[in-house]
């Protein structure tokens, strides 16, 4: 299984920890996702094109770069449940607004890569 959606960084604003943002990106298909962003880790801002990579093996070297994010997690509430995609990272949140299909108790690599996705 692998997806790939892209989109653009619409906001970013603190969060309660220091070095923690809260980003929300507008990505194509209607879908919206709110995620952490831990400036040590990753730095993201309004504007920025990128993509989320989704699939259930790791990817490999060549299909990132050094800048990308990549960690691997499960769904915190099964998608039907919760209407929406609810993903955890090593405890950091990525709340897709609708169902992209994945598997409760499996685990997954989410990635977020800078540009767009090729046609």
């Amino acid at each position: 299984m692998r997806l790939e959606i892209s989109g653009k960084v619409v906001s970013k604003e603190a969060g309660k920890l220091r070095g923690q943002y809260i980003a929300e990106a507008q990505l194509e298909g209607g879908t919206r996702v709110k995620f952490d962003v831990i400036e040590d880790i990753m730095k993201v801002n309004e504007g920025d094109e990128i993509i989320f990579l989704i699939q259930d093996s790791k990817p490999s070297n060549e299909e990132l770069e050094e800048s990308d994010f990549c960690g691997h997690g499960y769904l915190v509430e099964d998608e039907e449940r919760a209407g929406k995609t609810i993903f955890s990272v090593w405890g950091m949140l990525f709340i897709f607004n609708n169902k992209l299909g994945l598997k409760i108790n499996e685990k997954y690599y989410i990635c977020i890569k800078r540009g767009r996705v090729s046609a």
